[in-house]
């Protein structure tokens, strides 16, 4: 398995969206590029510009691919990298989930709770995930 961190790509012009003045009309994750993509994490750059990790079957040929301002477009990651962030999103997602599951049994203090510990962690997620 190989990890990555990317852009979405405009789809008229093939190219990278790495920077905020990048508007296409239609965007798309790489799989036209990378054959096996799989999107896990949705966050974005420290500019504010949608940014994705994902993973590739070890046969997809992948490097790092330079974009705009110096960013890379795509950036292969190592498992402990990809991890970084993976762990925390995930269980961020998990206790939103409780959240959501309290607060559908009326426990709205427990859905609270949840929801605070799972916007630490998005926020520990996210700054692993700028850190690459």
């Amino acid at each position: 398995m190989q990890y990555i961190k990317h852009y979405y790509v405009d789809d008229t012009h093939n190219t990278f969206c790495c920077a905020t003045d990048s508007n296409p009309k239609y965007r798309r994750h790489p799989w036209k590029e990378y054959s096996g993509l799989d999107v896990k994490v949705w966050l974005s750059d420290s500019d504010g510009v949608d940014a994705m990790l994902a993973l590739l079957p070890d046969s997809t040929a992948v490097s790092d691919v330079d974009g705009h301002g110096g960013k890379k477009s795509i950036q292969v990651l190592t498992q402990e990298q990809y991890d970084t962030v993976w762990t925390p999103y995930s269980a961020a997602q998990t206790l939103y989930e409780e959240g959501r599951e309290a607060e559908e049994g009326g426990d709205s203090d427990t859905a609270a709770t949840k929801r605070t510990a799972g916007d630490a962690k998005i926020a520990e997620a996210l700054t692993a995930f700028r850190a690459l």
